[in-house]
């Protein structure tokens, strides 16, 4: 992140991460007010390792419905 500071970048208004607890950190000691958003598949992803195999097959549809929703004040 210094070097791209370094690189005359005067700021990064959002980012969007993978969850990696280091590049969260090193994004906000270089560019305090940039907002950080995890990868929604990352989100999924980690979310899953949580679900047992045979519960997958109910959780998965219910996830992929939230997530196509376009109006939060919508039920999925």
């Amino acid at each position: 992140m210094n070097e791209l500071k370094n690189r005359s970048v005067a700021g990064i208004p959002i980012a969007v991460i993978d969850g990696l607890k280091s590049f969260l950190e090193a994004i906000n000691a270089t560019f305090p007010e940039t907002v950080v958003q995890t990868c929604v598949v990352h989100l999924i992803r980690h979310l899953l390792e949580f679900v047992s195999w045979e519960d997958r097959t109910a959780v998965v549809p219910a996830l992929r419905a939230i997530y196509r929703v376009r109006d939060a004040g919508k039920r999925a």
